[in-house]
């Protein structure tokens, strides 16, 4: 479990190359990204520009986990989620969770065993990421049978698009393939 964000080991925790939190406009802190908008603009650092526009794109962890910034949730995770018991704790905590992995296809996040899993990485080489992907399963905003044969075809164009997470109560692996 990581230090800053829950769902999110500090190993893998990477900011984006912004300089300034779109909400609080602090820019003496690591800038993630994070494609929401402003729930109460008045607790923003500047008031008229959050009400005119609320969206954000970049926030400082502090602004994420602070609760007045939340994103839209895809129908297809919604319906996972809402099966699942405790589903306000579970929306609660997606709001808080920055765009760390690389999601080119719209952001998702696995689940195992009710809770959402931590993003744990990326593979290091192609080696690594044979033997890792072949050991977990496959999610698209749920489970899914799809995935590409890394052994057959050779590496992906980055290793990136291949992100990695662990749930945090029965350790097994679980992946999300955002091929380019």
């Amino acid at each position: 479990m990581g230090q800053r964000f829950k769902h999110i080991a500090d190993s893998a925790l990477e900011p984006c190359e912004g300089t300034v939190c779109h909400h609080c406009e602090c820019e003496d802190r690591p800038i993630f990204e994070y494609s929401g908008r402003i729930v109460d603009p008045k607790l923003a650092a500047d008031p008229a520009l959050a009400e005119e526009e609320p969206e954000v794109s970049e926030l400082c962890a502090d602004c994420i986990l602070g609760g007045n910034v939340v994103r839209d949730m895809d129908d297809r995770l919604r319906a996972v989620v809402d099966k699942l018991s405790d589903v306000e704790r579970l929306w609660r905590e997606f709001q808080q969770l920055p765009e760390i992995p690389l999601f080119l296809q719209g952001f998702d996040w696995p689940l195992c065993c009710g809770d959402w899993c931590e993003f744990v990485g990326c593979a290091e080489n192609h080696q690594s990421l044979i033997e890792r992907h072949e050991q977990s399963r496959a999610w698209d905003r749920g489970l899914t049978a799809y995935r590409r044969d890394f052994r057959r075809d050779g590496a992906p164009e980055s290793l990136r698009e291949i992100s990695f997470f662990r749930c945090h109560h029965c350790r097994r692996e679980t992946h999300i393939d955002q091929f380019t």
